[in-house]
């Protein structure tokens, strides 16, 4: 293919770059007379990892630890102590600043640590409150544990000198943990003359761990030291090195702990006052003011010390935070987080990638489960009541491992809604809006050489009950599945990954069709023949594909990936994909230096180069990444990138219809963050780019963060975005006329779009239990369509303007608010009436939370949702006049308490 002609020249250019900024910076010695972070004199930098140390843990004497912050108790004196720690930041191998003690002990129960730290200032010990699981800024300690022992898991714990906890998940060998995991266990901090003193009660029934008597357990302990931006590290690596659990200590010493059979159930009911300005006073549903009461459970059944079984009955979304607003004028779905607890927790189980670095497509979208109807019911002259959600009867997740297999299943059976109609005469009735469904997810994985190697398989299930005929159009069923693997080799420095997955959707002719007609695949374009449009499909099958392969250890890094999609791919039933009929190829390299030089803490460049075809083996996207980044001496750190897509061809830009040339673009982004432990802080970004074609956008972020007290902190940031288009797809029409675009004409626009949203956030802690959050979300959009034209011919930039070329007309009626196009003023090309797709809105959501974990595992929420919203015709006034007619829009607000209650046997 012509396209792959650029890699030569262009790989040549960024390995130039590379080792041209290697040759230079690799010249940086460390600064002199303490410009660095100071570590002390009397430890020399370590040249390599040791061999992996040991921790033990002794049985409890006498009586257990009471988490007070003291050392005082009998079980802390008998306990071995861990003081061998290693710098991780900012010098990696350095000696601590600072020494650390650490003790571990159990009784039948529970996991006991406690870790001096001492401290020779200890007026200076960052510590602010927060509500569990945020980030306070503060000195914190960590002890990340393997239970498993399968060098991929690790169960994170934290507690902050203020005695605010954290806890994590952190899968597939990877640091980065998933929060959402909230086990119930105890901590507490306190700071004295010496420094400070965090105590942890880890409940064994919160661990998942094998049957054997005597028992090691991956472990590793950490301490950050705030002002200093010091991190230090009993079981050391370099930063260079891959892993995160495999590089773990060992916990020996635990004996007959026993096979807790936990039992654990959570409660919940919410009470809510709902209170519309917007709503129709005569409608029989909601007259503006509406009550409602709802209850919930989620169960918890340790069928073994490492198996769980999870079940739920109107699970509850749990969220502080709504969704954010959004204008979406591509063809493509939103993303949306998952935010409800019961899905959130171990969703690592659910995910295809499987911790190899190839591209993996989201064969599991949780929110696929309890989805908004997709028949919802309209009443002309009347009412209809549709449900916001569907409900979800019951769900189940067993998780865990059985041997050397890690596992999870989830099954969810979701209910036929209805949705509630009052017809033109009064008539009150239902219909059907969702029906319903049963939905599946498999996962299982085992790991060999001590986590370098593993495979692992992932299979979802979709099926509907379509008994109704106003369900024609959905699909009956949907599967998926795929198997994926990771191998590494050369003490974990180079790596190999790769999957291939698969998926058939089934249904009735007409969502067959809507399917081969999405915008994933578009089988109806008219300049294709590798694909065909089914009018009489009952099913649609494809296929997916990646193989990644790197160096992705030490300071030089590279690595090239390959995927491709099918078009006939499609998992949107259980899954999130947008895209199908796609082979991509792209290689990367990166020089990074992470100890202190004499300008830079750390620093890094990156290099990247892809091209992607379609399946008719058309080149559809060709580009290549420049960018350098790191960390001052004075703690500001930055970014810069600069990226260039060369002129190929698109064949989404007409929807459907012929392909497109896609002008050659540029663009320049970056971004700077002032030094974190300041009580005042700041960030930008922003990024410019353009077209040669005339068109260009600039986006501006600015953010600010204040923290005038321990436990007081706000947060504002905000966006704005200005673009202008030369070609935007408006709408499109069937003409026979239109010979030289197969029988259809497309319709394009300049448009000039403005954006301005913003993040409000306000966080003050009365205690570790006890928080008050406030968030709003401002945002603002407008968009002016001027310069309608049509694609004149295929594989081009070319078009006719109506108005303005040839005897083309172009009217605006203002009544209807619609234009009438006629791309030659008369007979025998029929002119085109579509609406004005100006547009320009505004809304505004807030929250307000108190949350009060009266005990462990319980927690009571108050809540205050605020949201109004509104629109215009005039999309050229400004953004700030916009946001500032928002306080005249009408209004919605909801109250709400919720109580749970956690217990456990």
């Amino acid at each position: 293919m012509r396209a792959r002609t650029g890699w030569g020249w262009t790989s040549a250019f960024l390995c130039g770059l590379i080792f041209t900024a290697a040759g230079a910076l690799g010249a940086q010695e460390a600064p002199r007379d303490g410009a660095a972070q100071p570590v002390s004199d009397r430890n020399e930098r370590r040249p390599t990892r040791p061999a992996p140390l040991v921790a033990r843990a002794v049985p409890a004497t006498g009586a257990v630890p009471v988490l007070d912050g003291r050392l005082d108790e009998a079980a802390w004196r008998d306990a071995p102590v861990v003081a061998d720690f290693t710098q991780v930041l900012p010098v990696d191998g350095g000696g601590p600043s600072e020494r650390t003690e650490v003790r571990v002990t159990y009784d039948a129960d529970a996991l006991y640590i406690v870790a001096r730290m001492f401290d020779s200032d200890p007026t200076a010990i960052a510590r602010r409150l927060g509500r569990r699981d945020s980030e306070t800024s503060s000195d914190v300690f960590r002890v990340s544990i393997d239970s498993y022992h399968d060098h991929r898991t690790a169960f994170e714990l934290a507690v902050n000198a203020a005695g605010v906890r954290s806890d994590a998940l952190a899968a597939n060998d990877n640091s980065d943990g998933d929060s959402s995991w909230d086990p119930v266990w105890e901590a507490a901090a306190r700071v004295d003359s010496l420094g400070w003193v965090a105590e942890m009660k880890i409940p064994f029934s919160q661990l998942r761990f094998s049957r054997e008597t005597e028992q090691t357990w991956g472990i590793n302990f950490t301490r950050e030291i705030f002002r200093k931006s010091e991190t230090v590290r009993w079981a050391w690596a370099r930063n260079t090195e891959q892993g995160y659990a495999s590089l773990f200590g060992h916990l020996e010493g635990l004996r007959d702990i026993p096979q807790p059979k936990r039992l654990e159930a959570l409660p919940y009911t919410v009470v809510s006052a709902d209170f519309d300005e917007s709503a129709d006073r005569s409608s029989p549903f909601n007259d503006g003011s509406v009550g409602s009461k709802g209850f919930g459970l989620d169960l918890k059944y340790g069928v073994t010390s490492n198996l769980t079984l999870d079940a739920t009955v109107n699970p509850d979304f749990g969220q502080v935070e709504v969704d954010p607003a959004v204008v979406n004028l591509t063809d493509f779905e939103t993303y949306f987080e998952e935010r409800r607890p019961f899905f959130v927790e171990g969703a690592n189980l659910f995910e295809f990638s499987g911790g190899g670095g190839a591209f993996a497509p989201t064969l599991f979208y949780s929110r696929r489960i309890g989805r908004t109807p997709s028949r919802p019911a309209s009443e002309p002259g009347g009412y209809a009541d549709n449900p916001s959600a569907t409900s979800i009867l019951g769900a189940t997740k067993l998780s865990g491992k059985v041997g050397a297999w890690s596992l999870g299943f989830i099954d969810a059976v979701t209910s036929r809604e209805r949705a509630r109609i009052q017809a033109a005469d009064g008539t009150l009735g239902t219909r059907p809006a969702e029906p319903l469904a049963n939905y599946g997810v498999a996962s299982l994985r085992r790991d060999f050489r001590d986590g370098n190697t593993g495979v692992g398989v992932l299979a979802t299930t979709v099926n509907r009950n379509l008994d109704d005929p106003v369900f024609e159009g959905l699909r009956r069923e949907a599967y998926a599945g795929g198997v994926n693997f990771f191998h590494r080799w050369g003490t974990k420095r180079w790596i190999v990954s790769g999957n291939f997955a698969g998926s058939r959707v089934a249904g009735d002719t007409e969502a067959m069709t809507a399917a081969q007609q999405s915008s994933a695949r578009y089988y109806q374009r008219p300049d294709q023949d590798y694909v065909a449009l089914d009018p009489a499909a009952t099913s649609l099958s494809g296929w997916s594909t990646a193989l990644s392969f790197g160096k992705d250890a030490g300071n030089f890094r590279m690595g090239t990936d390959l995927f491709a999609t099918s078009p006939g791919f499609e998992i949107n039933d259980a899954g999130f994909g947008t895209d199908s009929d796609d082979i991509f190829h792209g290689v990367w390299l990166s020089r990074r230096w992470l100890d202190p030089g004499k300008v830079f803490r750390r620093f890094n460049l990156n290099a990247t180069w892809a091209q992607s075809w379609n399946f008719g083996g058309t080149n559809v996207g060709r580009s290549a990444y420049f960018g350098l980044g790191g960390q001052l001496l004075n703690y500001w750190s930055f970014n810069v990138g600069s990226n260039l897509n060369l002129r190929t061809l698109t064949d989404y830009a007409t929807r459907g219809g012929p392909l497109m040339t896609r002008p050659r673009q540029w663009s320049v982004n970056w971004n700077v963050s002032s030094d974190t432990r300041k009580r005042v802080g700041g960030s930008a970004h922003g990024s410019w780019s353009g077209n040669e074609e005339g068109g260009w956008g600039v986006h501006a972020g600015p953010s600010l963060t204040l923290r005038p007290s321990g436990a007081l902190s706000f947060t504002a940031g905000f966006c704005y975005d200005e673009s202008q288009s030369v070609g935007f797809y408006v709408t499109q029409r069937a003409d026979p006329t239109a010979t030289a675009t197969y029988g259809g004409r497309y319709l394009f626009s300049g448009l000039r779009q403005r954006s301005l949203n913003g993040t409000l956030r306000a966080d003050m802690a009365l205690s570790p239990s006890l928080s008050i959050q406030w968030y709003a979300q401002p945002y603002v959009a407008t968009g002016d369509y001027e310069g309608f034209k049509e694609l004149t011919r295929p594989r081009s930039f070319e078009f006719l303007r109506y108005g303005v070329d040839g005897s083309s007309t172009l009217a605006f009626d203002p009544d209807d608010n619609s234009y009438t196009a006629d791309p030659d003023g008369a007979d025998p090309a029929p002119a085109i009436l579509f609406e004005n797709p100006d547009f320009s809105f505004r809304s505004l959501r807030s929250n307000l939370v108190l949350r009060w974990e009266y005990r462990p595992g319980s927690t009571v929420f108050l809540v205050w949702n605020h949201g109004r919203s509104g629109d215009s015709a005039d999309p050229t006034s400004g953004v700030l006049d916009e946001a500032g007619r928002l306080f005249g829009d009408t209004m919605r607000n909801t109250f709400m308490v919720k109580v749970n209650y956690w217990l456990s046997r």
